[in-house]
Parts: C-alpha cells; structure tokens; sequence
C-alpha cells in the first residue's frame, strides 16, 4: 500500500466497515419492527379543558338592554356544561353554543331594580370529566338621571 502525502485520513479496514452497515441495519430493523405491530402505539396528548372572554370587564346598562358576551371553550368534546355564578340579583342569562363547537354568546340583560356596580361572575365549564373557570368583571352602570330633574331643581 502506497501512502501519499496529501492524504487526510487513514483507509479502514472492510472489516470495521461491515460491523458498521450490520449496526445500522440492526437499529433499522428494530426502530421498524417496534413501530409496525409492535406494542408502541401513538397518542396524541389530551385535549385540556379551558375557557375565556373576550372581555375581561363587560358594562351592562340596567334598562332590559342585551350586551352580548362571546365566550371561548376548548373541550375535548363538541359539547360542554354551562355555568355562571356570582350574577347579582336583576341580571338574567342566557348561553347559546355554536352549532360546531361549544364556544358561543353569553347574553346577559339588567332590569332596572338591577343595584348599580362592580361584580366578579364566575363561567364554569365541564366535558369529558374535567372543569374550567374564568372570572370578568361586570360592571352595572347607574341608570341616566332624567333630563327634567336637574332644571326643575334649578328653577326653585
């Protein structure tokens, strides 16, 4: 064997070159075997329960006027339960899911004995065994002073 001088490496042995493809042919086989019909199998993570608002604090008028509250739930499912706790008393509710999923509107109405001010509801929701919350703040606005009020105190 002749050597040059402008050569980087050393030639190896056909020997240490079989071992080498054996190994990968080995490790291929194995990886392959375990993977068609062997007892790995693919899952994919679960799909955790959440939700949200797209506001954060909501003002409702107290004169029968609906503000609409888009609600957004991630289930495992296509159908989740629906709660709200914590509305004050003269706020009523209603919630409609979409018809793919159960994201939707919360629709909440104030009547006019409804007691002006800042409140904490609290959005529930289960699927599938788990539960999810989320807080906002609701805000009752003080109803509008009537217009004729303030001139007829004036005028005395």
């Amino acid at each position: 064997m002749v050597r040059s001088s402008r050569s980087c490496f050393t030639r190896h042995n056909d020997g240490a070159r079989s071992i080498t493809l054996l190994l990968l042919a080995s490790t291929i086989f194995i990886l392959a075997a375990s993977g068609c019909g062997g007892k790995t199998s693919f899952s994919p993570p679960p799909i955790v329960l959440s939700v949200s608002v797209n506001d954060t604090t909501v003002v409702v008028p107290p004169n029968g006027t609906a503000v609409n509250v888009p609600v957004t739930i991630v289930a495992p499912t296509e159908t989740a339960t629906f709660t709200i706790s914590g509305l004050p008393a003269g706020v009523s509710d209603s919630y409609k899911e979409s018809e793919s999923n159960p994201s939707g509107l919360l629709t909440l109405i104030a009547n006019s004995t409804t007691k002006p001010g800042t409140y904490m509801p609290t959005i529930t929701v289960g699927s599938s065994g788990q539960t999810a919350s989320v807080a906002f703040t609701l805000v009752i606005s003080a109803p509008p002073k009537p217009a004729g009020a303030w001139s007829s105190f004036r005028g005395r």
